[in-house]
C-alpha cells in the first residue's frame, strides 16, 4: 500500500492521529492555493477548513489512481471556483468597521517583507507596489478557466501534467489556457512593462 493509501485508510477509520498528520502535511499547500485564488485570508481559511472537513466526511476511495495531493488540490480549486462564482452573483460589500489584518499584505515575498525599507527609494517601493497590485488585479480579471491554470503553473509551480489532472483537462488544453492567460495579462499590463 502506498503512503497516500495508508493515510486514506486511517482517515476512513476515523483515526484522529492519522488525520492530524495528513492535515499537518497538506494544510499549508491547500491554504496557499486558496489564498492565491481568493485573495483574502478569511476566505482561504474557510476553503481549507471545508476541504479537510470534506476529506474527513467523505474520503476518496483507497483505489484512487491519482495522488492525494492531486485530489486535495482538485477539491480546493473547485471550491475556490464555486466561491468566486457565488460572489460574482451578489454585489460586493465592504465593512468600514472591519479590522485591517497586516498578515494580508498581498503580493510580497518573504525577502520583501524582511528587506530594510531604508535601502529602497520610496518612489521605487511605490512603483513596485503599484505593479504588484496591477498584476493581482489583472489575474483577478482573467476568466476563471484561464485563471486556475495560470495560478497553478506560475504561482504554485506545478507541472502541466499535474495541472491537467487537477483541472480534469488534457495537458495540451492546460498549455493553451496558460498561454492565453499570459497573453491577456501582457495586454492588460502593457503600461507597466
Amino acid at each position: 500500500m502506498s503512503e497516500d493509501q495508508n493515510l486514506l485508510a486511517g482517515v476512513a477509520d476515523r483515526d484522529p492521529e492519522v488525520f492530524r498528520t495528513l492535515m499537518e502535511g497538506y494544510v499549508g499547500g491547500v491554504f496557499n492555493l486558496a489564498y492565491r485564488f481568493l485573495g483574502t485570508r478569511a476566505d482561504a481559511e474557510d476553503i481549507a477548513q471545508d476541504v479537510f472537513l470534506r476529506l474527513y466526511q467523505h474520503p476518496p476511495s483507497l483505489d484512487i489512481q491519482t495522488k492525494l495531493f492531486t485530489w486535495l488540490y482538485r477539491v480546493t480549486v473547485n471550491r475556490c471556483l464555486d466561491l468566486l462564482r457565488q460572489k460574482s452573483r451578489r454585489p460586493a460589500s465592504i465593512s468600514l468597521d472591519a479590522p485591517v489584518d497586516p498578515a494580508e499584505m498581498e503580493g510580497q515575498t518573504l525577502a520583501e517583507r524582511i528587506e530594510d525599507p531604508a535601502q529602497r527609494n520610496p518612489r521605487e517601493r511605490v512603483a513596485q507596489m503599484d505593479r504588484m497590485a496591477a498584476v493581482r488585479k489583472g489575474i483577478e480579471l482573467l476568466p476563471l478557466e484561464l485563471r486556475a491554470p495560470l495560478i497553478l503553473a506560475a504561482i504554485e509551480e506545478l507541472p502541466h501534467e499535474e495541472i491537467a489532472r487537477i483541472l480534469s483537462l488534457s495537458p495540451k488544453a492546460v498549455e493553451r489556457r496558460i498561454a492565453r492567460a499570459r497573453q491577456l495579462l501582457k495586454q492588460r499590463l502593457s503600461s507597466y512593462l
